[in-house]
């Protein structure tokens, strides 16, 4: 069951860890010192401003995204594991007296 769930996550949110990926390539590229040292201030400030527009969307947008996906997935497996778990009704046979004695 926790194997189906992460394969399910990894289907469905590629983009969710292609984001993370590309992501954290922007932040590592913010550390460089050659980057900084290359382009212009003004350059560098657009560079820093869109990392720091895309760490927001993964944050507050894909994120959370993900976590409903996941509790999606979970709530559609629990209901269909409701209906199969469903008990057949078992017939007994006839009703007879069986006495109880105090001796043994």
């Amino acid at each position: 069951m926790i194997s189906d769930c992460f394969t399910v996550l990894v289907q469905t949110h590629v983009s969710y860890f292609a984001s993370f990926l590309a992501i954290s390539c922007f932040e590592i590229g913010l550390f460089s010192p050659t980057l900084s040292e290359d382009m212009d201030p003004l350059d560098f400030e657009i560079y820093s401003g869109f990392t720091q527009i895309l760490q927001a969307a993964q944050l507050f947008v894909l994120g959370p995204r993900l976590i409903l996906s996941v509790r999606e997935y979970h709530a559609k497996l629990v209901a269909n594991s409701d209906t199969a778990t469903d008990v057949a009704s078992i017939s007994f046979k006839e009703r007879f007296h069986v006495s109880t004695s105090s001796s043994v």
